[in-house]
């Protein structure tokens, strides 16, 4: 997929975790967290997530776009692929889902819970770059990405 000139390589469908009957498995993490100090939920910390994975060998520092078929939805920069995905969006940690969490994690594993559920592709795209930042700044500011917030 060539974004603006640059030249991005599909890494993987993105595929949820599913039952036996083919249905997302739903994950509610935030009933584990111990939340002693009584901390609130963040505005994406409530309901179901999925869990899913992408190849764990992309140790590569770049820009990553996800996309719903043909839809571009997300673009964003990393030092680590696999581990942005494994251990961010794709499982989430009790914690993240409480103000001072990761928030973004949270949102962006709904929306992808919620495109997979309606049936929808999931593609994860990726360039690998040592510039990542400018470019993703870049993207970000040429282009319309309904997932990235302002």
């Amino acid at each position: 997929m060539n974004i603006n000139g640059h030249n991005f390589r599909i890494i993987c469908n993105i595929t949820t975790e599913r039952d036996l009957n083919g249905k997302i498995v739903r994950h509610q993490p935030q009933g584990r967290y111990k939340n002693r100090r009584k901390i609130a939920l963040n505005q994406y910390g409530d309901g179901n997530f999925c869990k899913f994975r992408i190849p764990a060998n992309i140790n590569r520092c770049g820009v990553y776009v996800i996309a719903v078929g043909a839809d571009r939805k997300y673009v964003g920069e990393c030092e680590n692929l696999s581990s942005r995905f494994n251990t961010g969006y794709g499982q989430i940690s009790p914690r993240n889902c409480f103000v001072m969490g990761q928030e973004t994690n949270c949102r962006i594993n709904k929306l992808i819970f919620f495109e997979a559920d309606k049936g929808g592709e999931v593609n994860l795209w990726f360039l690998a770059t040592d510039d990542y930042q400018r470019i993703e700044k870049q993207l970000r500011a040429q282009l319309n990405w309904p997932w990235n917030k302002i």
